[in-house]
């Protein structure tokens, strides 16, 4: 098998592509023979270290892959070889490579899903939809009505917000981004309305009639955080699902969220994947339904062989990119 093993944090030159003996699925666990890998921003910041020691090295990137089912360990049902298959590697990475070991709770049968979907569409939107599912309905509750905003919002992760809560029946979603050339996607995410980042909080309070809005979702970190809590109004909820910038962490008043009335929540797939990978995989699958009966738009914007992943890790670290870049094997 060939992949991308990265051994200690670095830049771009770590991303080189290496063979290695093909792996054995172990008891309880699927081997898939990988047709795409999802890039995505968190493989950034685990090429850099920036996790520290919660992501230890060497470790494999990638979070999501489409294929087939290659092996089955023992234990495993409900499969069966060559079967067309999407799978999250949330516990353990490991998706730039051309076989992985995926869990059965974390592996969605495409022949199942209700829909016709390709292999690329498959890789693009599992981890992201099933992100922005949960944050949207268990997280921040969205209700119809509500004014919602959203950062980052043509990325990979909020080119989903933006219609989840559109699905949920948000009255307004509002986005942001970091370049005025984006602004021209907005229709396609089931945003009412893009906003340059640099200014959302005259705009936002503008078009809320200076009432702020129900919930802020934030992939992008830093000043974004405290600049959020000000256009958000009373119960209103800030939810954290991101750290795209690579800033440092912002300092936060508990007590100036008690005397305003706000709240400040996290959302992380991978962690609550470990706590509970029943509810993900459910989640997983319901997101799939979204696709097949609610049109939810996937937009890939690139495809590269894995050799390339550097220019794909390059384009994200730039903020060049609409939707998902994927590497095929």
């Amino acid at each position: 098998m060939k992949s991308i093993i990265l051994q200690q944090a670095g830049g771009l030159e770590t991303l080189r592509v290496q063979e290695y003996p093909d792996i054995k699925p172990m008891p309880g666990m699927i081997t898939i023979d990988v047709a795409y890998a999802g890039v995505g921003y968190v493989d950034v910041l685990l090429r850099r270290g920036d996790f520290g020691p919660i992501v230890p090295f060497p470790i494999i990137p990638g979070l999501e892959v489409s294929g087939y089912v290659r092996e089955i360990g023992e234990g495993v049902e409900g499969f069966y070889v060559g079967q067309p298959v999407a799978a999250m590697t949330l516990s353990t990475f490991g998706g730039y490579a051309s076989i992985v070991q995926s869990r059965p709770e974390f592996t969605i049968p495409l022949d199942q899903a209700g829909a016709e979907m390709d292999m690329a569409t498959a890789a693009a939107l599992l981890v992201n939809l099933a992100t922005a599912y949960i944050a949207c309905k268990q997280v921040a509750k969205v209700q119809p009505g509500d004014q919602v905003l959203i950062h980052g919002a043509v990325g990979g992760l909020g080119s989903y917000l933006g219609q989840v809560a559109k699905w949920l029946g948000a009255g307004s979603v509002f986005g942001t981004v970091g370049h005025p050339d984006k602004i021209r996607h907005a229709e396609k995410f089931g945003y009412d309305e893009l906003f340059v980042r640099s200014d959302f909080v005259n705009q936002i309070q503008q078009v809320t009639k200076q009432q702020g809005v129900h919930a802020v979702f934030d992939p992008v970190g830093g000043e974004m955080r405290k600049q959020s809590l000000e256009v958000l109004r009373p119960f209103g909820q800030l939810v954290i699902v991101g750290n795209a910038s690579g800033q440092a962490d912002v300092a936060q008043s508990s007590n100036e969220l008690w005397i305003r009335n706000k709240t400040v929540a996290g959302f992380a797939l991978g962690e609550y994947s470990r706590f509970a990978p029943n509810e993900v995989g459910k989640v997983a699958r319901e997101s799939l339904q979204l696709i097949a009966k609610h049109g939810i738009h996937t937009e890939i914007s690139g495809i590269y062989p894995l050799e390339k992943a550097s220019e794909a890790h390059a384009l994200l670290e730039a903020g060049n990119t609409i939707g998902k870049l994927l590497l095929q094997m």
